[in-house]
């Protein structure tokens, strides 16, 4: 790994950090929650920020591969003389197979925040339809919530195993998360540290042959199916015009709102004991090692671990010897002391 390699990086990410041309995230700047833990972490020689995100509540829709319900071409056990479930995907498909197959198609971010959502006091049972428009956006009015689907009598209710075959609306809550290179890689395995101590349990460093990557991630992840899409039949309306069926009931979707701004509230916090940490602990230390690890701030002076250390051995060493010449004195005094007085002639 070379280290002018990281310097170069570093420099040129830098350079985009103090740019006004939008990055290459959906929002096209860097969270404001985030912008002082950033600073902070960019002004230490062995490390750069590379991607951050400070925590969102969101909803996904996600991708489906169109041609997965004709990849079992061989295969026709379906009885044609029932209703056929609306489903992209032969029954002897593996999940495992279908998530892999949906992934190859990008989804839709039906809602993004990064701030926690605000809720619409209302007398139960009441003018909920904002949780809908909330949640899914552009496309709230395919919705179909369950006590409209029971009103309705809906003819194409499917398994549970169907439903997971189908395509999914996600509600997700995604707390804090950083992406550091660090160099040389002792110095990602320091950053670990403090990361783990500050909460961030899921972090760890990244297996790469070429630069050393940090993932710093909490535990506070959020993220619970909420509705799905039938996928249609060749016969059927497309998928992007087909009805959204809701799998849980609106007081459901606003016990997760509720749940996700709680989240929410400890990401903060979390974010703020870990930048009060490194702070104190990495970046202060790495800033004034040319003053022996010794920072004046607004509290008086205060020092590193190590500096502190090695002040602790240094003064008892200081004390050790004072106290052995001490001892020397006395000796030789007391045995002048004991010396005969000359008798005069």
């Amino acid at each position: 790994m070379s280290l002018d390699g990281f310097h170069s990086r570093k420099k040129a990410i830098l350079i985009a950090l103090n740019s006004d041309t939008p990055d290459k995230s959906p929002k096209g700047y860097v969270d404001e929650p985030l912008l002082p833990l950033i600073v902070l972490i960019n002004t230490h020689a062995d490390y750069v920020t590379t991607s951050s995100c400070s925590g969102r509540i969101c909803t996904y829709l996600e991708g489906l591969d169109e041609g997965a319900e004709n990849s079992e071409e061989g295969d026709s056990n379906t009885n044609n003389n029932e209703e056929e479930e609306p489903k992209g995907f032969d029954e002897n498909t593996s999940l495992a197979a279908v998530e892999a197959s949906k992934r190859a198609k990008g989804g839709q971010w039906l809602y993004v925040s990064h701030d926690p959502v605000e809720l619409v006091e209302q007398e139960e049972g009441l003018n909920s339809r904002w949780i809908i428009d909330t949640l899914f956006g552009p496309e709230a009015h395919r919705v179909v919530t369950m006590e409209e689907q029971q009103q309705q009598k809906h003819a194409q209710q499917i398994k549970t195993l169907g439903m997971a075959r189908s395509q999914l609306v996600y509600f997700k809550f995604e707390p804090m998360i950083l992406h550091i290179e660090a160099s040389p890689p002792t110095a990602a395995k320091q950053f670990l540290n403090h990361s783990l101590f500050s909460g961030y349990r899921n972090s760890g460093i990244l297996p790469s042959a070429k630069r050393t990557m940090l993932a710093i991630r909490s535990t506070l992840k959020l993220d619970a199916p909420i509705a799905y899409i039938p996928h249609p039949s060749s016969t059927s309306s497309t998928a992007s015009s087909h009805p959204i069926y809701l799998m849980v009931s609106l007081t459901y979707l606003r016990v997760l709102i509720e749940l996700s701004n709680d989240k929410f509230r400890a990401n903060v916090d979390q974010m703020s004991r870990f930048e009060q940490r490194l702070s104190e602990h990495l970046v202060g230390a790495n800033s004034t090692q040319a003053q022996g690890g010794v920072k004046q701030g607004d509290q008086g002076a205060w020092e590193d671990k190590d500096a502190r250390r090695e002040r602790k051995k240094r003064e008892g060493l200081e004390r050790a010897a004072a106290a052995a010449a001490a001892a020397e004195r006395a000796k030789k005094a007391e045995e002048a002391q004991e010396e005969p007085t000359p008798m005069e002639s």
